[in-house]
């Protein structure tokens, strides 16, 4: 029976030396290489944008260029002719790019964006068309945002318009957006079965598309939409369902909410709600704690001075108003902090 040669074996020192030299090589290799620059810098005046729109047009005719970077090289150019007022020269080129099958859909979606924005188009149908013929675009998220704005239905047909197309795209690029903007059609009807829907179309979101990066603001949402109702046992469990993703971040460090520091400070208010201060004390306490850099800290603070102050905890109260002084000396709740520091006896 053969075995395998171990590197540690007659050859190891050999061995080992040479995958030293290569991985030195490498090393050196990668830190001797220059950063590329830019394919193209930031023009600052009209002029200097007009002469590199002509000079990316012609490189983009030559024949070498392959096809697909001479379609973006193209609208690189129609991109820079508007923002130098040409618009006669931008126009055909977005024009032949949108209606050219062999160019990529993604510049295909951005050139027909670029032509409806630029003629300040009011029909929702036009930026509807380009959702439903590029869904898997970055420019049909920017279309269906105007699809809702410009729309004239009636939020409820809207609605039932986009969830139709979300049935036939599930997997599609454009997919979470359109539940959420559903959602929030959904919420803005004034009646208690829509907005229970609407909190439905958030669960759904967020079960169904975990890697969306919507997924953490349909469960914060769904929350603050279960508040309204008065479900606040079932807001909470929303909440806790984002503040595992902390968690999970702190572990693997690779994700970080922005809306997590929100849901502490929400936490909070519903266990107060719900009659349960010790767990509101604790989830306001927590957040300076979790997240030192957050915005909403002051907030945090000012919650526990009040509810130290309207039960009789004089000394916690002064605690909590001289740290959101010290930290935050700009906060708009830094004056009322400081009225009740007032009163206080002085910090040995």
């Amino acid at each position: 029976m053969k075995t395998r040669t171990s590197l540690s074996g007659n050859r190891g020192p050999r061995a080992a030396f040479i995958i030293f030299l290569f991985s030195l090589v490498i090393l050196t290799g990668a830190c001797s290489t220059q950063k590329k620059k830019p394919l193209y810098p930031r023009y600052l005046t009209p002029q200097s944008r007009l002469v590199a729109a002509r000079k990316i047009y012609e490189k983009s005719q030559s024949r070498k260029v392959p096809r697909s970077r001479r379609a973006d090289w193209q609208l690189t150019s129609a991109r820079l002719y508007l923002d130098s007022n040409q618009v006669q020269r931008a126009l055909p080129i977005l024009a032949r790019l949108a209606a050219d099958p062999k160019v990529p859909e993604r510049t295909r979606a951005r050139a027909l964006w670029l032509t409806l924005r630029h003629n300040q188009e009011g029909d929702s149908e036009r930026y509807w068309d380009l959702v439903q013929r590029f869904p898997e675009t970055v420019a049909a998220e920017d279309a269906l945002w105007k699809v809702v704005e410009l729309s004239r239905s009636r939020p409820g047909e809207l609605v039932r318009r986009l969830l139709a197309f979300y049935g036939k795209h599930r997997t599609s690029f454009i997919a979470s957006l359109l539940l959420m903007e559903a959602a929030k059609l959904a919420h803005g009807i004034d009646s208690p079965e829509w907005k229970r829907y609407a909190v439905h179309l958030l669960s759904f979101l967020a079960r169904r598309h975990p890697d969306s990066p919507r997924w953490d603001e349909a469960l914060y949402k769904a929350a603050g939409w279960n508040r309204e109702l008065g479900k606040t046992k079932e807001a909470i469990a929303f909440l806790h369902q984002l503040m595992k993703t902390r968690e999970s971040s702190l572990f693997f460090g690779d994700y970080n909410s922005q809306w997590l520091d929100d849901a502490q400070l929400l936490l909070g208010d519903l266990y107060l709600e719900r009659n349960e201060p010790k767990a509101a004390l604790k989830a306001w306490s927590d957040l300076p704690a979790k997240f030192p850099d957050s915005r909403l800290r002051d907030r945090a603070w000012i919650r526990l001075m009040e509810h130290y102050a309207s039960h009789g905890l004089p000394k916690l109260a002064c605690a909590t108003a001289r740290e959101l002084v010290r930290k935050i000396p700009a906060s708009r709740f830094a004056p009322q902090a400081k009225k009740l520091l007032a009163g206080c006896t002085p910090k040995p």
